[in-house]
């Protein structure tokens, strides 16, 4: 694979770290303050070990969780991944993760409680049995959201997830999952995780993760699996990308949907200035909002 930005470097400094982020940040929004966040952090860096113990500041990393609208000192990335993933990562996987967040939630608890919501009433409307994409999966609580939407509705599904990273990737592979007491507020969500003899749930059960399966990809250099899905999912990713990047992204995201397909973004790309480049895109291809109070574009 030839990703957008290569992860498979050499031996890094300060100096070629601080070099990758400003390669990142040329695909990003010029003002991102995540971008501002991590330069900094590296400024006050002494040597590379400093660097990576500042961003595994366990400290700082808990009061990021209780509060995700602090600025980041560079514990952004770890605050969404347990330990075992985030040791598995390189320093460039690990810089990456700071720009571009893994944020990992089921969907019903979160942002996308209200697209969550509206899923039965959209897979009742998509052939059957149903492709469905998840692009970033991050550790794979999403794809693991959309293949419970379609057991909840008694629908045949088949759910891909799509990331980047490669760590992402191999916990979402496992079915473990990154804790957050918010992922049981779903009535009857019990049932679709395994618990262990605590009465802690640590993993979703074998009926979801049968449903599930995941791959690397690059919406950038349009690197993704083969086509066409039937509802195609693209949430927390398009904001943080503007100018040529944003629409190549946007166009290879969309090139992987059936024509009578469904596209699910979120509420930035929705009802933003910036994402209007997107909106216009939507519109041009014959995309209309579906939902006043959800994200689904489809065609009418």
């Amino acid at each position: 694979m030839s990703f957008r930005w290569d992860t498979e470097r050499g031996e890094p400094t300060l100096e070629s770290i601080a070099a990758f982020v400003d390669e990142v940040a040329r695909d990003l929004d010029p003002g991102s303050r995540y971008v501002t966040e991590l330069r900094a952090v590296l400024a006050a860096s002494a040597d590379v070990a400093d660097y990576r113990a500042r961003l595994a500041d366990g400290e700082r990393i808990e009061t990021f969780r209780q509060d995700g609208s602090m600025a980041s000192r560079g514990e952004r990335g770890r605050s969404w991944v347990d330990r075992s993933t985030w040791t598995g990562m390189s320093v460039w996987e690990q810089t990456l993760s700071n720009l571009l967040t893994g944020e990992t939630r089921m969907m019903w608890a979160g942002e996308g409680a209200a697209d969550f919501a509206r899923l039965d009433e959209v897979l009742g409307r998509l052939p059957t049995p149903t492709r469905i994409l998840s692009i970033p999966c991050s550790t794979g609580k999403e794809a693991f959201s959309l293949a419970i939407a379609g057991l909840r509705a008694r629908r045949e599904v088949a759910v891909t997830g799509v990331d980047r990273q490669d760590s992402y990737l191999q916990r979402a592979r496992s079915g473990t999952l990154v804790p957050h007491w918010r992922d049981l507020e779903l009535p009857g969500a019990d049932v679709f995780f395994d618990w262990d003899a605590e009465g802690e749930r640590h993993r979703v059960s074998d009926e979801v993760r049968a449903l599930c399966s995941f791959q690397q990809g690059d919406v950038l250099t349009g690197e993704l699996p083969e086509g066409p899905f039937h509802l195609v999912s693209c949430r927390n990713l398009l904001g943080y990308f503007r100018g040529d990047s944003l629409e190549a992204a946007w166009r290879n995201v969309a090139s992987r949907l059936a024509p009578e397909g469904v596209l699910l973004h979120d509420g930035f790309v929705s009802d933003s200035e910036p994402m209007r480049p997107v909106q216009e895109l939507l519109r041009a291809r014959g995309y209309v909002r579906l939902f006043p109070d959800a994200n689904f574009y489809g065609k009418e």
